[in-house]
């Protein structure tokens, strides 16, 4: 079985690095899990790093289908 944790905040200029690194939901479930606070902080920005890499990637066209 697979389980997916769901974040939900007001706005999404609340979603930054340091409100994941602190959400009281978040960190209830990396404890529940044995997640260190380490490996948390180092998963996430791993994660950041590799959207920044992909935003930087060239995007291929979209072409319309007749």
């Amino acid at each position: 079985m697979e389980m997916v944790t769901v974040m939900c905040t007001t706005t999404i200029s609340t979603l930054t690095l340091a409100n994941l690194l602190h959400d009281p939901l978040i960190q209830l479930v990396r404890l529940s899990d044995n997640v260190s606070e380490s490996d948390h902080s180092e998963l996430l920005h791993r994660v950041k790093d590799s959207l920044i890499a992909r935003a930087a990637l060239p995007q291929p066209a979209l072409q319309a289908a007749l």
